[in-house]
């Protein structure tokens, strides 16, 4: 008698398949994710570092990184796919020398981090922070006091 050629898979080959490709799953998912928080977090540093750039060349021209003595100049940039981007705090009685940038996520939910950058390029990602691109102005309003669990941006 000859042997019936096996056609398929067993059931538990199938069941062994789906194991591994859920535990893979379990794994790849979370770390994608990070991935693509991470790529929108870079992007918005890039974005505040050409405003930057920009208020450098506003202070050559100006002597001052104040459009007046009470308003920031208009930024070219003002938000990405996922981040709006504002000068953080009031120009009035901000010093003469001295700007911060910060790009808060649209979606506060999928994304608490804020990112900011000052006039020495110095870039800082900061875990939460009070700011929301609701708020009102044109400028962030709270100073660095509203930013939490901050750190150099690398």
């Amino acid at each position: 008698m000859q042997n019936a050629c096996r056609q398929g898979f067993t059931l538990l080959e199938l069941l062994a398949a789906i194991a591994i490709s859920a535990v893979l799953a379990v794994i790849a998912v979370p770390a994608y994710q990070k991935y693509v928080l991470d790529t929108r977090l870079n992007h918005a540093r890039t974005v505040l570092l050409q405003n930057a750039h920009f208020m450098e060349r506003f202070y050559q021209q100006h002597r001052s990184f104040k459009q007046t003595s009470t308003t920031w100049p208009a930024l070219p940039h003002t938000a990405t796919g996922h981040f709006c981007i504002r000068p953080q705090g009031n120009a009035r009685g901000a010093h003469d020398g001295k700007f911060t940038l910060k790009a808060v996520a649209f979606d506060k939910n999928s994304e608490a981090r804020i990112i900011k950058i000052n006039e020495s390029l110095t870039a800082v990602v900061c875990e939460s922070s009070a700011s929301t691109c609701a708020d009102s102005g044109s400028f962030f309003a709270g100073g660095s006091t509203v930013d939490k669990k901050c750190r150099v941006f690398q």
